[in-house]
């Protein structure tokens, strides 16, 4: 694993070379490392603040190889896969891209799964790209295997939303918009509230916007995430909901009766602690009224 002069040289802190390119990896959200003959010599700050290894060298005492992060299970490439387990990379990109696919743990124990891009500028160096495809990979999983959508309702699973919700979290980061959360609940009996199920769900579709989701959250309770602007709109949003779900052809949905609990996510909360909010709104509403917390 010994380095030559001229690598100590290129990753010396001191080298223009090696400012110039440890600037451009630290700007990029994928996890890149830079190996010299398949050992790891440089690492950018998403790959350091995943591992929580500010260097390479804390890197290599703790795991050696690179590919000894990779989680050995057949969903994924890792060396066991290769002929040659050295010569991974080599092993790797000779795969069709849908199958450049391993999974890492970070330093929380958290599982992820990315595409790995590699690429070969200079003989013997090699750049390793890791792209996060955790969020997309289990929405897949969970589609293929059907389990996304309630049955009874049409509405999504609660499980599939537990699932995927940082890809909702993330979008609202993107668009700098908060994530508003309103649970309602039908107030009747359990005959009469399988009875509408369906149009009670197809109305509230009817009247969102394609990228909000509706959650089937329990038996008679359901849950609407969508980003928002400000709290006032989230209860603007909210009354107009509770106003138009029962207009044509849904009318039949005046003889139930509905009460919603509202919320706005504050700066960085998690989804988690939103729900738990508008859950709490919920319960302090009655019926046809609505709660805002």
């Amino acid at each position: 694993m010994s380095l030559s002069q001229n690598d100590v040289l290129f990753i010396n802190e001191d080298n223009v070379c090696s400012k110039l390119f440890q600037s451009a990896i630290d700007t990029q959200n994928n996890l890149i490392v830079l190996l010299h003959r398949n050992v790891p010599i440089l690492f950018n700050k998403a790959f350091q603040n995943f591992t929580n290894l500010p260097t390479v060298k804390e890197f290599l005492r703790e795991f050696g190889s690179l590919s000894n992060r990779f989680v050995p299970h057949d969903a994924y490439f890792h060396a066991g896969k290769a002929e040659n387990p050295n010569e991974w990379t080599t092993a790797l990109e000779a795969l069709p891209e849908s199958d450049r696919i391993v999974s890492m743990i970070n330093f929380r124990a958290e599982p992820y799964a990315f595409s790995v891009t590699i690429d070969t500028p200079v003989e013997e160096y090699t750049i390793v790209s890791f792209t996060d495809i955790s969020q997309d990979l289990i929405k897949r999983i969970m589609i293929e295997n059907d389990v996304s959508i309630d049955k009874e309702s049409g509405a999504y699973n609660q499980d599939y939303f537990i699932h995927t919700a940082k890809s909702f979290q993330n979008a609202a980061e993107f668009n700098e918009k908060a994530i508003g959360i309103t649970v309602i609940e039908l107030m009747s009996s359990d005959v009469d509230a399988d009875k509408y199920l369906r149009d009670f769900t197809s109305s509230i579709k009817c009247n969102i916007r394609q990228s909000d989701m509706l959650v089937r959250w329990g038996k008679k309770i359901f849950l609407l995430a969508y980003l928002i602007d400000t709290p006032d709109n989230a209860m603007k949003f909210s009354r107009k909901l509770m106003t138009v779900m029962k207009e044509e052809p849904f009318e039949s949905l005046n003889t139930i009766s509905m009460r919603l609990g509202s919320t706005v996510q504050n700066h960085k909360e998690t989804i988690t602690t939103i729900i738990t909010r508008a859950e709490t709104a919920l319960k302090q509403s009655d019926s046809s009224q609505i709660t805002l917390l």
